[in-house]
């Protein structure tokens, strides 16, 4: 079976339907970045309809239904392509190569992602432990270095250890990177904003990292940290974890991972 989906390539299908919209109104750039928007939204647990209303009340309702298609189409061709990055390549291909180039903007092939979570990620030694890794890239694209490593713990049952913080300065970027890790059962935090600056526009937690209870471990490690230094005793409590504050966790544990793996799209 395996060897047959790596005979197949994906057709995009999702494609059909937002290409005449496209042609009718704007660019196919602009229309997917509107598609990605939507789908990012009605996957992000009521949280940001405001946004979405924002968007969709640049289309007709046909166009709607043609753009809810689309995420239909989508989600249908990803179970047959596993851990397929076709937000991100399809990005690429509507998105001119000069434009780009001018942002920045470079597709990393799946086989790169592959070989680069293999590198960076003892798969083995993650699955042997059994306990959450933070996983942290600052340059995230679409995701497709995060898809390849949850490729990687799938046949392990493992995806559910994953603990991603994904950052990237581009908006559609970051977009897709949620649609991607959502879809894919994967505990995520994305946040749009510089990294090297260590600004934050906004960021958005996924349900799957409710789902795990990400927020909670957090808050409970806090708390151990400080009995282990000796301040259990102070009237002090533990700062609570602030999104309009979020940024890059640092590197503490012995259990935790960490990539830096080169963008699909930053």
């Amino acid at each position: 079976m395996a060897e047959e989906t790596a005979l197949r390539q994906p057709k995009y299908e999702f494609r059909k339907f937002l290409e005449p919209i496209a042609r009718r109104k704007s660019s196919p750039l602009e229309v997917f970045r509107d598609f990605a928007t939507m789908a990012a939204c009605s996957l992000a647990m009521q949280t940001r309809e405001e946004e979405y209303l924002q968007i969709a009340g640049k289309y007709e309702r046909k166009e709607l239904g043609d753009i809810a298609k689309a995420l239909g189409a989508l989600v249908v061709e990803m179970e047959e392509f596993p851990f397929t990055d076709l937000l991100g390549h399809y990005y690429c291909e509507v998105n001119a190569k000069s434009g780009r180039d001018q942002r920045g903007e470079f597709y990393t092939p799946r086989e790169v992602n592959k070989l680069m979570a293999r590198m960076s990620v003892n798969t083995e030694e993650i699955v042997e432990k059994g306990l959450p890794f933070t996983m942290n890239e600052p340059a995230c694209g679409s995701g497709g270095i995060v898809l390849a490593l949850a490729e990687e713990l799938a046949p392990h049952n493992a995806v559910d250890l994953m603990r991603v913080t994904a950052q990237d300065i581009s908006k559609v970027g970051c977009d897709m990177a949620y649609v991607n890790l959502t879809l894919w059962a994967i505990p995520a935090h994305i946040i749009w904003g510089d990294t090297l600056r260590n600004t934050v526009n906004e960021s958005w937690k996924n349900i799957h990292w409710a789902r795990v209870g990400e927020d909670s471990r957090l808050v409970m490690k806090q708390a151990f940290d400080l009995v282990r230094k000796g301040v259990a005793s102070s009237p002090e409590e533990p700062e609570p974890i602030s999104e309009s504050t979020s940024s890059i966790p640092p590197a503490e544990e012995v259990n935790q991972q960490w990539l830096f793996g080169g963008p699909d799209v930053s």
